[in-house]
């Protein structure tokens, strides 16, 4: 359930392009003045102009399941790492998902997060490189509801507060509105504007 494509807005389409272009190495597809489409590894991600800032969002790319020690040093050399609420942890061992991950921000307060998924031993790879985005929260006052209309198989064991659903290719990670945002619970939960289209030619919307 690979997401092929991803599109959602930005409060400063030239800062953002700066960034994952020239600071994070995703290549530019296509641009218009009010769009850029880069490619994060299998996925074209298309950041539009919003006409407000957006809310955080929450997304994800995975990476190689086997150099996530590289993901970790090339991703250092280019930004900061979020810790958990502690302050004491960069690093995160999902033992449940079988999947080591770490988090940074972009230019508008994004958390983005690098995860290496141990149950996809056909992303090992010789050299490291982003394999494509993985993860996106969808934002609810009603997570139970919103996951059984989507259609899609849950992931893992959820409940009122979190639920994701899809499969490690393609997660949408339907929150309740408000729910602080992991790792550092900071930033409560709230909606954006978002379309993604997935491997088998469904798309969803967070506007539906």
């Amino acid at each position: 359930m690979s997401f092929r494509a991803l599109q959602m807005g930005t409060a400063d389409l030239e800062r953002a392009q700066q960034f994952w272009t020239h600071t994070m190495g995703l290549e530019v597809l296509s641009s218009g003045p009010n769009c850029v489409t880069l490619a994060a590894g299998e996925t074209h991600w298309t950041l539009t102009q919003a006409s407000t800032p957006p809310a955080i969002a929450h997304f994800a790319f995975n990476v190689p399941e086997n150099l996530f020690d590289e993901a970790v040093a090339w991703l250092s050399a280019r930004t900061s790492l979020l810790t958990n609420a502690a302050g004491d942890e960069r690093l995160f061992d999902f033992t449940n998902w079988n999947a080591h991950a770490v988090y940074f921000t972009d230019p508008d307060g994004n958390i983005a997060e690098l995860i290496a998924r141990h149950t996809l031993p056909t992303s090992r790879r010789a050299s490291f490189e982003i394999l494509g985005i993985s993860e996106i929260g969808l934002v609810t006052d009603d997570v139970p509801g919103t996951a059984t209309s989507l259609g899609l198989p849950p992931y893992r064991q959820g409940g009122p507060q979190f639920q994701p659903v899809g499969d490690e290719e393609g997660l949408l990670i339907i929150v309740h509105q408000g729910r602080p945002w992991y790792p550092d619970n900071r930033y409560p939960a709230e909606p954006i504007a978002f379309s993604v289209t997935m491997a088998d030619g469904r798309t969803v919307s967070s506007e539906r």
